[in-house]
């Protein structure tokens, strides 16, 4: 297992606070969700504008959190940023700050039939895998997105989050979802930011106040724990 960031004074606190290190451990297949955000091309590819070195080394922990995901029983969801007329029109605080070669950039690479804005290759994304497009970094600002729809349709209300950038799109996901009352964790070995600094700032930050925050083999040890807890009470 990696060395998790985590600052010993902050897993003392929390450990204060509630009772140990880490108080998501128990998962209900039927309302649990990974949340993969923005593992796109524009994000991961080399030659794209907003390329993140550090995202294709997190890919082996995602899709292996996919997979036990779905042999746990829940639901694997892709969240992907797009642009949209809707979306430049309703954020001009956010775009007028751009240059019109950047934002030609983004129009292009981040529609829906852009380069940018497909899935990365290497990514274990199925058929069934519901998708759901954002038009802002937080796929749960109101009008960002349907997944708050996509959600209550499937029953879900834990939400396990990994993807790109820990110090963005899945750190503003992560906060709200947490204050609409979603049970909340983020993967911090599935996670990537631009920097080290950013991505370990923003782990910290998350923990302390907005969710809990593990590692990918402690994910993947309590969905294998649940299950078996699961099939041994179906058994009797």
């Amino acid at each position: 297992m990696s060395t998790s960031c985590l600052l010993p004074e902050n897993i003392e606190k929390i450990t204060k606070r509630d009772g140990g290190p880490h108080s998501l451990t128990e998962f209900d297949p039927k309302s649990t969700a990974l949340i993969v955000i923005d593992m796109q091309n524009f994000y991961m590819a080399k030659n794209q504008l907003s390329y993140c070195e550090y995202a294709e080394a997190i890919v082996p922990n995602v899709n292996r959190l996919a997979m036990a995901m779905r042999q746990f029983g829940g639901k694997v969801i892709w969240v992907r940023n797009v642009t949209n007329p809707e979306g430049f029109k309703g954020w001009t605080a956010h775009y007028d700050r751009m240059t019109d070669e950047r934002i030609a950039i983004r129009k292009k690479e981040l529609a829906q039939d852009g380069e940018g804005f497909q899935l990365w290759e290497g990514l274990d994304v199925r058929k069934d895998d519901p998708k759901v497009n954002k038009i802002r970094y937080s796929a749960f600002i109101p009008g960002a997105s349907n997944i708050e729809k996509v959600l209550g349709e499937h029953g879900i209300h834990t939400l396990v989050f990994c993807g790109v950038a820990t110090n963005v799109c899945v750190e503003s996901s992560a906060r709200d979802a947490m204050m609409m009352n979603y049970h909340t964790l983020v993967v911090e070995d599935a996670c990537a930011a631009g920097t080290i600094a950013g991505h370990e700032a923003a782990l910290n930050a998350l923990y302390l106040n907005f969710g809990d925050v593990q590692m990918t083999d402690q994910v993947l040890e309590a969905l294998s724990e649940n299950a078996e807890k699961n099939n041994a009470a179906a058994a009797e």
